[in-house]
């Protein structure tokens, strides 16, 4: 598919000039990241529930009615901020996993490569700080806050699915069922101890401190080390026990 541009229209009353009108898929993709920007710097200065849809489509320049044509709640329009918060480590992450998937043998040692250097691609973005900021967006919501973990939870699938998308190009041959089932434990993983952390830095500043990144890395490297585990013997298929009796 070809990448859209603006359309030239001829002026009748100059004859000669062309002038552009914008594309109308362009103008719908301007008005989403309006409507997302707004929400992100609203929820940022007030949390979750400082900001209504009114108040968005007003920083937006927007309606009201065109802020629910792009999200049919206010809930998925935090998704939508958090899956932003979340987009620039996510991009480095598919960089990350590009490099270390480049030359990967064939077979299933490819694959078992394949989804370790998605867990070692995760060392090296700020996933601290993209966790800080989604906290104080939806207004530093404690571990009983099901509404915020849902809503965090969501934007982390959204990742997920990236990622199996990057993999799958990157290792062609990647059994499906262990793809699904090392995503699952990232990102479900990745939210468990999102909490956790939190809970252990309450009420912490957007520029994480050194002790608490520190914190982080250590429980990001266990999370790996279960990963790496899970997914080191794939090649074979685990004997059964035997049957007592």
């Amino acid at each position: 598919m070809t990448d859209r541009k603006p359309i030239g229209v001829i002026c009748t009353e100059c004859n000669t000039d062309a002038v552009t009108a914008t594309d109308p898929g362009t103008q719908r993709d301007q008005r989403h990241r309006a409507i997302v920007d707004a929400a992100r710097a609203l929820a940022t200065e007030h949390g979750a529930h400082g900001f209504t849809v009114d108040r968005v489509a007003e920083l937006a320049g927007v309606s009201r009615r065109t802020v629910f044509n792009h999200f049919p709640g206010v809930d998925h329009l935090l998704v939508a901020v958090c899956e932003q918060v979340l987009a620039e480590v996510t991009t480095e992450l598919l960089h990350g996993v590009d490099r270390r998937t480049a030359d990967l043998p064939a077979g299933p040692e490819g694959h078992r490569l394949a989804l370790d250097a998605l867990g070692e691609a995760a060392r090296d973005v700020d996933l601290a700080s993209a966790i800080v900021t989604i906290s104080h967006v939806l207004g530093g919501a404690g571990p009983e806050d099901e509404r915020a973990a849902g809503i965090s939870r969501s934007a982390f699938e959204h990742v997920g699915g990236r990622l199996r998308e990057r993999l799958l190009e990157r290792a062609p041959g990647l059994d499906p069922l262990d793809l699904e089932l090392t995503l699952c434990l990232l990102t479900n993983g990745l939210a468990l101890m999102a909490g956790h952390w939190l809970r252990q830095h309450p009420a912490m500043a957007y520029d994480v401190p050194p002790g608490a990144r520190a914190d982080w890395d250590l429980l990001l490297d266990r999370l790996l080390h279960r990963l790496r585990v899970g997914h080191a013997g794939t090649t074979t298929t685990p004997e059964r026990p035997a049957p007592h009796g």
